[in-house]
């Protein structure tokens, strides 16, 4: 007697079953994402910024942290008027696409908007230059040129061993651009350190004191306002203590800030 039995699944029809399930679901959350970022941009040209501020952070939260997204929120929280937001934002879009010379445009917009008008500690006009061009592009910019620099110095080197006709020009070349990967392997270190680094933050409570230590009981050394930048130095319990553009220093609450 024989009996019917069900579908028999074989493993390579299983695996193909999944990877259609997996491509479908990736469809559909990029579709969501899609429809998100165009909701939020729909709510700002309607200046609901509210919701245009929620649907952008609502991207970021699911990991669609690109330099676009955060410029937008920057300037939704700028036309709510939230500087501190807006400032914050600006700040992590340059990080992402540092040429961007709109995102700069703005962030300075935004910075004339604070409160604090402090005069920053004057540098080197070489100085000032020197992190200019390093700022100008990304470390991964900067790392792709040194990738590049390395593989064409190994073809300098090959020439050399294997090619009589230009052994001395391909020993030369290689040299020079070994020198070169390790000019843009620096500039792609110091780049990252400026990018990813959790040594930079943003007042985004409307004021803060600087207190002379970390107890709430200590001196009041002076007020600070929204949107002010401060450079993190050291931490004791829930204070850090930070530094101003303008060379001061003291300490301020965890909680008042956010770190770019």
């Amino acid at each position: 007697m024989t009996y019917a039995h069900g579908p028999s699944w074989s493993l390579s029809r299983m695996v193909l079953v999944l990877l259609c399930a997996l491509g479908l679901s990736s469809a559909a959350y990029a579709e969501t994402s899609t429809q998100l970022f165009d909701a939020a941009n729909t709510a700002y040209k309607s200046k609901d910024y509210d919701l245009a501020i929620t649907g952008y952070n609502k991207l970021l939260t699911q990991g669609y942290k690109t330099a676009e997204i955060y410029y937008n929120l920057g300037n939704a929280s700028y036309k709510k008027g939230a500087m501190g937001q807006a400032i914050l934002s600006y700040e992590r879009a340059l990080r992402l696409a540092p040429g961007d010379e709109d995102i700069r445009y703005n962030l300075k917009l935004a910075n004339q908007k604070t409160v604090d008008r402090l005069i920053p500690v004057p540098q080197l006009a070489i100085v000032q230059r020197w992190d200019h061009f390093v700022e100008s592009r990304s470390s991964r910019t900067w790392g792709i040129l040194c990738g590049v620099c390395v593989w064409l110095a190994l073809a300098g080197f090959a020439a050399y061993l294997f090619v009589q006709s230009i052994r001395r020009a391909g020993f030369y070349l290689g040299v020079v651009l070994l020198l070169c990967a390790g000019f843009f392997g620096s500039l792609a270190y110091s780049q990252s350190r400026a990018e990813y680094g959790a040594d930079q933050a943003i007042l985004t409570t409307e004021s803060a004191y600087i207190k002379s230590a970390p107890d709430a009981s200590s001196t009041d050394l002076f007020m600070i306002h929204e949107g002010i930048k401060l450079q993190l130095l050291d931490h004791v319990g829930e204070w850090a203590k930070v530094r101003l553009s303008d060379g001061k220093v003291g300490w301020v609450q965890q909680a008042a800030y956010t770190v770019i």
